[in-house]
């Protein structure tokens, strides 16, 4: 299932659109002045995809539909209204959820999104007591952890209630057609705030403190570190099984496939240059290697070709583990060093991201100028962080970037696309990023 229209009513009180999604180019352009609800829009898709429904008491709007591939529509209507009279009438909101299936009676469901703050019965203090995996990192803010996420307080209530002393709130449950949406939908939204990121590490000498904010290329090249340790730790142990079992695997000749020697050389060949890429990506290491060399003019009896045939096969499964990871990491060194000027991004498997100037003198992440920062981030988000056929919304992929890398944004985000298979709805308000992709793009227009 595939989002392919968004609709949305009174947003601020003023603005009515209606973005088509375009399903085939899987880039759809949103643009429009300053103040027009791009934000907003790609916030509201993500919070309803998400059951984020705090979201929607921070945003004013009427009504904000969804429509999928293959007839299905959700929508959410906000209703604002006081309780009460005099000196204890009270503001609430409320949203009115609708979900239709083709050949289906609509479904409905209501909830009271009114900020609880009021009614909370216990100091702030106890949340990090009481809740599991919620980190204090600001004012009234929390990191879920396990996800990521930032939760205020008012989320904190409405996804944790039943685990808060005091609580007066009864603990929210959503029918199993509302609640399914965020399992069925990989929805990430990167923010225009995409140079900081919360650190994922406390100093030993104070678990007391909470987590601190840290460069998000610092935080990102150490994660590509792990990522690289995790898939060499699996390249390790499943080369050590088929290793273990090749003996046994060669004494069974006749299940070994006899080859043409021209084709097994040829094989061979192509599997060295493989291995070749993969050390270039920064996932295996330079170690003295000789790949089998078979003569053509010399005779190889059926046994030698047997167990060189069960040689090549095996080397071409241990490799495959690796396949993915260096497809993506040779796309990330393409297109950042393609960027940058004067500078030299490499990958390593204990520090991640390994850049240089022009003059070979080591540069740390921090070092890049705003720019390069955005470039790098965007496209670790995309390529790293990112699952096949993930929606994924991007405010301002504009910002601190040159004219000229503007202009080959939408080029680079295409062959992403083509490399890992997911739809982007973009927001900005800049011609260069457009270029001359008019036709991906919806116009913004005034009341």
């Amino acid at each position: 299932m595939r989002l392919n229209h968004i609709r949305v009513t009174k947003l601020f009180g003023l603005f009515n659109h209606s973005i088509p999604v375009r399903l085939n180019d899987r880039i759809t352009i949103i643009h429009g002045p300053n103040g027009f609800g791009k934000t907003a829009i790609l916030q509201m898709v993500e919070a309803l995809l998400t059951n984020q429904f705090s979201t929607f008491r921070r945003i004013p709007f009427s009504t904000l539909s969804i429509a999928f591939n293959g007839g299905t529509e959700l929508q959410v209507t906000k209703h604002a209204h006081s309780k009460g009279e005099g000196e204890k009438e009270k503001n609430h909101t409320s949203l009115k959820f609708e979900f239709r299936e083709s050949g289906k009676p609509p479904q409905e469901h209501s909830i009271d999104v009114t900020a609880p703050r009021a009614r909370l019965g216990f100091p702030l203090e106890f949340i990090e007591r009481h809740v599991e995996g919620l980190e204090l990192i600001g004012p009234e803010t929390w990191l879920q952890v396990q996800t990521g996420r930032r939760l205020d307080l008012d989320d904190v209530v409405e996804l944790y209630g039943e685990f808060l002393p005091g609580m007066t709130r009864p603990a929210r449950k959503l029918p199993p057609w509302l609640g399914a949406f965020p399992k069925q939908f990989d929805v990430r939204l990167i923010q225009a705030q995409r140079l900081i990121n919360v650190s994922g590490r406390r100093r030993a000498s104070r678990p007391d403190v909470p987590f601190a904010f840290e460069p998000a290329v610092a935080s990102y090249s150490r994660e590509l570190a792990g990522r690289i340790q995790e898939k060499q730790a699996h390249y390790g142990t499943f080369s050590q099984q088929l290793d273990s079992t090749f003996p046994t695997r060669v004494l069974q000749k006749k299940l070994i496939p006899s080859a043409n020697v021209d084709e097994l050389t040829k094989k061979l060949h192509e599997l060295e240059l493989r291995r070749q890429r993969i050390i270039e990506a920064g996932l295996l290491t330079k170690e003295p290697h000789a790949p089998p060399i078979m003569d053509p003019e010399r005779q190889v009896d059926e046994s030698t070709k047997g167990i060189l045939s069960l040689y090549a096969e095996d080397v071409e499964n241990k490799l495959g583990v690796l396949n993915e990871i260096t497809a993506r990491i040779e796309l990330f060194k393409e297109l950042v060093n393609k960027r940058f000027s004067y500078k030299q991004l490499d990958v390593e498997r204990q520090h991640g991201f390994q850049l240089s100037s022009a003059t070979g003198l080591p540069l740390l992440p921090t070092d890049l100028s705003s720019g390069e920062q955005h470039e790098l981030v965007l496209l670790y988000e995309l390529l790293f962080k990112t699952k096949p056929n993930a929606l994924i919304l991007i405010d301002e992929p504009e910002l601190s970037l040159h004219v000229a890398w503007q202009v080959e944004f939408l080029m680079d985000l295409e062959k992403v696309i083509k490399l890992s298979s997911f739809d982007v709805i973009l927001a900005t308000h800049s011609p260069q990023i457009i270029n001359n992709r008019w036709d991906l793009t919806e116009e913004l227009q005034g009341p």
